[in-house]
């Protein structure tokens, strides 16, 4: 594994995974022991308050004793001594004797008294809010004091009848007020207490969570952190130490496991990858695959071997530059395949003549095949460059030899064609030399004598050019053509054999026919094998018609004759090497073919319709105006039609 290594960040202590769990813990407590503090808090202050209930209860019945008690004796006035004794040993209680009207009539607490209780005082309707008001007790907290109150009925009872009425129920209340500061003290030490207990108890906790969470899962963790971090820079030889067998000791070992896939996983991508080179670095065609800067990304030997770079250099260099130093051609730049792809998204071909050192040409037919990514753009472009110099050389041998071979077919009618003119010439020399012998010779004869010569001799003379054009051996450049001229002159070749077969030659040419760039000589043979094919198919009084017309963006020659026509089984097969349905010894079935590979080669197409019994027809379409291969040379050939 390689690639740049992202340096790890300094965490923070937020971002630690122990320090998350304690406050967690922590967290947790607070939210379960709140609600327990708060139920303890209440339950511990109703404890404190019902221990308050029995002392106040016993101080009221003493003072109820005490007064029922000093009131027989005739003693009201001793009562004031008792109860304030009563009120100091109890630790300041606060002593009131109520009548029944609700007025105070005694008081420890000056302050009270006179003061008359109502039933709609708030401290008065806890108790009396209920329709039978037995004895009382409560906590009342009057001007912010809290006391724990007892609530004592003084009963008219027949002892009393001397000095109350019999028909009165009620003499009065005995109220003991008791502070709660006591017990308050009581209850802020048992909570601080209970606060340093939990507080401990929280701590210990803690800590004991924390070295249990720092051991069973934090340590662990870091241990997986540490490995894969050496895993990630390309040891996949660690492995995770986790121990037990809980759920991080499982994942510590499907990590273990996954590691060890992927260590195999990573050896069979390699094994693969090797193989995969090794099969493309087989091939002798150059591979190349470049990005959209046209920029190498991978090749094999072969590019490498051509390009004279080494092969780890490779990636990164303009996809053309050659080990001179040259960089891509401008008219290779003009056709490149990869950018056409890039624009197109589709498959690219094109071929390349390139002259080398000493002028050898090699020529290069180049394949371009889209990448493309998941949104279906092509980020990337396959270049394969095949060598095909051998090939263009063969064809171009073979495609001589058909030549060859149908001028032999026509060698009786340029034979013809020739001793024609050739015989007047003889004749006019002959008469001459005839003339030349005698004293007087007219001038007027001796001129016409020589034009006649003359213009025999230039017959002849553009008899042999046909020839020669035609007979040339191809060298792939690129000439300004003429397609009337090219055709008619061909027609010529042919017109004396389709006389003698006693075939009519229709002749109709477009005027102002666009001019092509095309190689002359292949294009002459290709008109020549579609005549001899359709001469050899048309039986005597039949008829050829030879057209030509401009289209748009190419020019069209077509090729008509009335003969047998071609069987609808074979027409499939028609442009294929040695095909032919002549008897054994006529023909080689490489001229439709040879046709086909010429006319391709100069972008046009060729088609034929045909009907069994009333003839066919050869369509040839070429471009308008081609423009030629940079590297190759153009040649002029703007003759007119003779």
């Amino acid at each position: 594994m390689t690639g740049r290594e992202t340096p790890m960040k300094w965490k923070l202590p937020l971002d630690r995974l122990s320090f998350r769990i304690t406050c967690g813990l922590v967290l947790a407590l607070f939210l379960v022991g709140i609600p327990f503090f708060v139920f303890f808090y209440r339950l511990h202050e109703r404890q404190l308050a019902e221990g308050m209930r029995k002392p106040v209860s016993d101080l009221s019945q003493l003072i109820l004793a005490g007064l029922e008690r000093r009131m027989l004796e005739h003693q009201p006035h001793l009562l004031d001594t008792d109860i304030r004794q009563l009120a100091a040993e109890a630790g300041g209680a606060r002593i009131m004797l109520v009548d029944k009207e609700g007025q105070v009539r005694f008081s420890t607490d000056s302050r009270m008294a006179g003061k008359t209780f109502s039933k709609l005082q708030a401290e008065c309707s806890s108790c009396h809010s209920q329709a039978h008001v037995p004895d009382q007790f409560t906590i009342v907290k009057p001007r912010g004091n809290e006391f724990a109150r007892s609530l004592l009925v003084i009963r008219n009872q027949e002892s009393c009848f001397n000095c109350h009425p019999s028909s009165q129920k009620i003499n009065g209340t005995v109220i003991v007020d008791l502070p709660m500061s006591q017990a308050g003290v009581h209850l802020r030490s048992d909570i601080r207490e209970m606060l340093g207990l939990a507080a401990l108890m929280v701590t210990v906790t803690i800590l004991v969570l924390g070295v249990l969470v720092d051991r069973l899962i934090v340590r662990r963790i870091k241990a997986m952190e540490r490995t894969t971090i050496a895993i990630r820079k390309g040891s996949l030889d660690e492995r995770v130490v986790a121990g037990g067998q809980d759920e991080i000791g499982e994942l510590a070992y499907s990590f273990n496991v996954m590691t060890a896939s992927l260590k195999e996983s990573l050896k069979e991508i390699e094994r693969h990858k090797d193989y995969l080179e090794s099969v493309i670095n087989s091939i002798e065609d150059e591979i190349v695959v470049v990005d959209r800067e046209f920029r190498v990304v991978t090749a094999n030997e072969a590019y490498v071997r051509r390009s004279g770079h080494r092969k780890d250099l490779a990636p990164g260099l303009p996809c053309c530059i050659t080990k001179e130093g040259r960089s891509c051609e401008v008219g290779l730049q003009a056709k490149c395949p990869a950018r056409t792809t890039f624009h197109t998204g589709r498959v690219e071909k094109c071929l390349h003549r390139f002259v080398v050192d000493g002028g050898r040409e090699r020529y290069i037919e180049i394949y371009s095949y889209p990448l493309t990514d998941a949104g279906g753009r092509v980020f990337q472009a396959i270049e394969v460059r095949r060598d095909i110099t051998e090939r263009r050389v063969l064809e171009a041998n073979l495609c001589h030899s058909e030549r060859l071979a149908s001028l032999g077919l026509l060698a009786s009618g340029i034979s013809h064609e020739i001793n024609n003119p050739l015989a007047s010439i003889v004749t006019c020399a002959e008469g001459l030399q005839k003339r030349m012998g005698k004293t007087q010779v007219r001038t007027d004869d001796v001129v016409e004598y020589l034009a006649l010569i003359t213009k025999e001799a230039m017959r002849v003379k553009a008899i042999t050019e046909r020839l020669l054009i035609l007979s040339r051996k191809s060298n792939s450049l690129i000439y300004i053509v003429s397609v009337n001229r090219a055709l008619q002159e061909t027609v010529q070749l042919v017109k004396f054999q389709a006389q003698n077969r006693d075939i009519q030659i229709q002749e109709e040419y477009a005027s102002e026919l666009p001019e092509i760039t095309a190689d002359e000589p292949a294009l002459r043979q290709v008109f020549l094998n579609l005549l001899m094919n359709a001469m050899q198919a048309t039986a005597a009084g039949g008829r050829i018609a030879v057209q030509t017309a401009a289209q748009p963006d190419y020019v069209r020659v077509m090729v008509e004759d009335t003969g047998c026509g071609i069987a609808p089984a074979d027409l499939p097969h028609l442009f294929e090497p040695f095909f032919t349905s002549r008897p054994a010894g006529e023909g080689t079935g490489l001229g439709l073919f040879i046709s086909h590979t010429l006319i391709r080669q100069m972008g046009g197409s060729i088609q034929v319709e045909s009907q069994v019994g009333k003839g066919s027809k050869f369509t040839v379409e070429i471009p308008q105006l081609r423009m030629p291969e940079p590297s190759g040379q153009m040649q002029e050939d703007r003759r007119g039609v003779s």
